[in-house]
C-alpha cells in the first residue's frame, strides 16, 4: 500500500456542496505519471478508483466512498498553431437546451443575444490535462489571444469533467470544441479517441459507463478576437453570478423546447418551472434548501447531508411529475452509497 495514501479522509471538503462521508483511501495526483501509476497500483489490488476534479456536480453520499479517491491536479498545457483547413470535431452538435421567449413571463438571465460566430479565424489545437481548472485554462488561453472556452465562463470544474459531462454553456456544448481525449483502459493501456467514438451528448459520454480514465484532452479553438470574447466571458460569468457557490451545480437538465412548447412555457429552464410553477422557494429538508437566487440549485445552507439533498431533489421530482406530467432528469452524479 502506498505510503502517502491518506486513509478515511472526510470529502466534504473537496466539493462545492461541502457534502460527502470519507474514502477509505485517498490521494492527490499533480501529474500524469502519477495518476496512471497511482489508478494501476489500485486495480491491481483490486480497490475501486473514483476521480475526484473540482468536485462540483456530484453529491457524495454520506456514508462515503469505497476504495480509492483520487483528487486529480494535473496541470499540464501544450499549445500547437494548427494548419490551414483543420476540421472541427467530428462529435454531433447537439441542440442547445436553452430556449425562451422574452415576451412571456420572466426568468433569471438570458445567454442568447451574447452568441456570435468565430469559425472563419484560425485555428489553434490546445492540450489539455483532465486535472486543470476550466476557469483557470479560460483566462490563460485568453491571455494568449485563443479564444473559444469564453461560453463556458464561471462554470465550476476541471478539462475532465467538461469532456465527461459534455458541459453546456448557454447554448453552447463543450463537445464543439473536442478532437480527441486521451484515457487510461481498463487493461491499462494508454490509448487516444477522437470525438466521434465519445458518444457526446447532453449532459453525456460514453465514459459515464465505462472504466476509462480521461488523462487529457485535446481541443480545436481559435485564434479569434480575444478582447471581444473576454467581454462575452465577463458578461457570461456576470449573468452567472447569480447561481450559488455551496451547491453541486444546477439540479435538473432544462426540459426539451417540444415540453416548453406543450406546456407554453416561457422558458425551458427547470429554474423557472420550480420557481413559479411548482412555487417551491423557500423547500427545504434539514440543511437542504431550493435556492431563492435561482431555483434550480439545491444549496447546503448548513449542516446539509446527501440524505437531506436528495430528499429535495425527490420532492421536486415529484411536483413535476403530478402537475406537469413531466419527468425531471437529475444533471449532477450520485457518488457511493445510497
Amino acid at each position: 500500500m502506498k505510503s502517502n495514501w491518506r486513509r478515511n479522509e472526510i470529502l466534504a471538503p473537496y466539493t462545492t456542496l461541502r457534502i460527502g462521508g470519507p474514502a477509505d483511501y485517498f490521494f492527490v495526483a499533480k501529474t500524469e505519471k502519477e495518476l496512471v501509476a497511482t489508478i494501476k497500483e489500485a486495480r491491481h489490488l483490486k480497490l475501486p478508483v473514483m476521480i475526484l476534479g473540482w468536485g462540483s456536480n456530484v453529491l457524495i453520499s454520506d456514508k462515503g466512498i469505497r476504495g480509492l479517491v483520487i483528487k486529480n491536479e494535473t496541470s499540464e498545457m501544450k499549445i500547437e498553431e494548427a494548419a490551414d483547413g483543420v476540421n472541427v470535431s467530428d462529435a454531433p452538435r447537439d441542440k442547445a437546451r436553452w430556449q425562451s421567449d422574452k415576451k412571456k413571463g420572466t426568468f433569471k438571465y438570458e445567454f442568447t443575444d451574447l452568441n456570435y460566430d468565430e469559425s472563419d479565424a484560425p485555428r489553434v489545437k490546445v492540450t489539455l490535462s483532465s486535472g486543470l481548472s476550466l476557469p483557470k485554462v479560460i483566462n490563460d488561453l485568453l491571455d494568449r489571444g485563443i479564444t473559444g472556452l469564453q461560453w463556458f465562463a464561471r462554470i465550476p470544474g476541471t478539462i475532465g469533467g467538461a469532456v465527461h459531462n459534455n458541459i453546456h454553456g448557454g447554448t453552447h456544448f463543450f463537445s464543439e470544441f473536442v478532437d480527441s481525449v486521451k484515457v487510461l483502459t481498463r487493461e491499462g493501456e494508454v490509448v487516444k479517441l477522437g470525438a466521434k467514438g465519445l458518444e457526446l451528448a447532453y449532459d453525456q459520454s460514453r465514459f459515464h459507463g465505462s472504466s476509462e480514465i480521461i488523462l487529457s484532452a485535446t481541443l480545436n479553438l481559435f485564434r479569434g478576437d480575444a478582447e471581444r470574447a473576454r467581454v462575452v466571458a465577463f458578461e457570461w460569468a456576470k449573468r452567472k453570478s447569480l447561481q450559488p457557490s455551496r451547491s453541486a451545480g444546477c439540479t435538473f437538465k432544462n426540459i426539451s423546447n417540444d415540453d416548453k412548447e406543450r406546456l407554453d412555457l416561457p422558458t425551458t429552464s427547470v429554474g423557472y418551472i420550480v420557481e413559479h410553477i411548482l412555487k417551491m422557494g423557500g423547500f427545504k429538508v434539514g440543511g437542504a434548501a431550493v435556492s431563492a437566487a435561482h431555483h434550480n440549485f439545491i444549496v447546503n445552507a448548513g449542516g446539509a447531508t446527501a440524505t437531506n439533498y436528495l430528499a429535495v431533489m425527490r420532492e421536486i421530482q415529484k411536483r413535476a411529475k403530478q402537475k406537469l406530467g413531466i419527468e425531471l432528469e437529475p444533471e449532477i452524479i450520485l457518488l457511493g452509497e445510497f
